[in-house]
């Protein structure tokens, strides 16, 4: 009798045992998905600040380009425009 009771009692004291074990566990890799989900977030956003520099310059140098092309791009279409009409549209025909 007084083995069974000792038998029972170290099986419901493994049970409990590995049980608190296993749930510690658990809880411990949710945390650690949380703070690396968290930091995983925190460095994304980072990562989008930096880049939106970088883009910023970017930005600032394709308009500094367009703006040239622009200019050059008037001046091209004002001298086409003087030419025709010194062409075609003379009094002298």
């Amino acid at each position: 009798m007084e083995l069974t009771i000792a038998l029972a009692l170290s099986i419901l004291g493994s049970v409990i045992s590995v049980s608190t074990f296993v749930l510690n566990r658990k809880d411990k890799a949710i945390k650690d998905t949380k703070e690396n989900h968290q930091e995983l977030i925190e460095y994304q956003l980072k990562e989008i600040k930096e880049d939106n520099k970088e883009i910023k310059n970017d930005l600032k140098e394709i308009r500094k380009t367009l703006s040239a092309y622009k200019d050059t791009i008037r001046s091209m279409i004002k001298m086409e425009i003087e030419e025709h009409v010194k062409l075609y549209h003379s009094k002298e025909k």
